[in-house]
């Protein structure tokens, strides 16, 4: 998917899309069943991106899960820390699940492309955004404000698909930020399964997790 694929609808998870109505709409649809199909695939970018962040995990951090869906990342990052989670997404049919979990302080529907997001400076420990960037046509402009809402010293977790990572040159993109004095990379993965069970995917696309600190 390019960059400049905003304004065509949503019709397979490969191609993708940056038109947020039409994301809304795809994952208002999907939210009943998303959980149980994203685990029919082996979807394992939650609990790969909670692993990465464990080292940097401690009791009572505050967490903003940046498209958190259904609250598959909230559920990872509880399961190895008593942190506070806040999450943001675009669709009200996967708050809604998130909100059953009963894991979440704080859930805010929210366009991701609309900057700056609705949280105030230096308020998070971490801020991670797992399997979203795919529908961000800025990615640049999304992270640094990340870093504007996560405090000195803390963490940014994201993922990106290995076809867009190329094709959107998020190593140039990473260096670009760096370079601005927001933040230092800290662990670049290599590239890791992505949804292995679904035949779009299974092949030729897998995903890289990147955490950086901010400075």
């Amino acid at each position: 998917m390019a960059e400049d694929s905003s304004n065509e609808p949503l019709t397979s998870l490969r191609a993708g899309t940056t038109d947020a109505q039409a994301v809304q709409t795809y994952y208002d649809d999907w939210a009943d069943s998303y959980d149980a199909e994203l685990d029919s695939w082996h979807y394992r970018a939650p609990e790969d991106a909670a692993d990465l962040l464990a080292p940097h995990l401690a009791t009572g951090q505050c967490v903003l899960d940046v498209g958190c869906g259904t609250g598959l990342l909230g559920r990872a990052l509880c399961t190895r820390a008593k942190v506070s989670v806040d999450g943001l997404d675009i669709s009200t049919a996967s708050l809604q699940q998130a909100q059953r979990r009963g894991l979440y302080d704080q859930l805010t529907q929210h366009d991701l492309q609309n900057l700056p997001l609705p949280v105030a400076d230096n308020t998070y420990d971490i801020a991670a955004s797992i399997g979203v960037l795919t529908y961000i046509a800025d990615a640049g402009a999304l992270l640094r404000d990340l870093c504007r809402a996560v405090r000195s010293g803390g963490m940014i977790a994201f993922s990106q698909r290995t076809d867009l990572w190329l094709e959107r040159r998020f190593d140039d993109m990473i260096a670009r930020i760096e370079g601005a004095g927001l933040w230092q990379r800290h662990h670049i993965s290599t590239p890791k399964p992505y949804l292995p069970g679904n035949a779009e995917f299974a092949d030729d696309i897998r995903v890289i997790h990147t955490l950086c600190r901010v400075v």
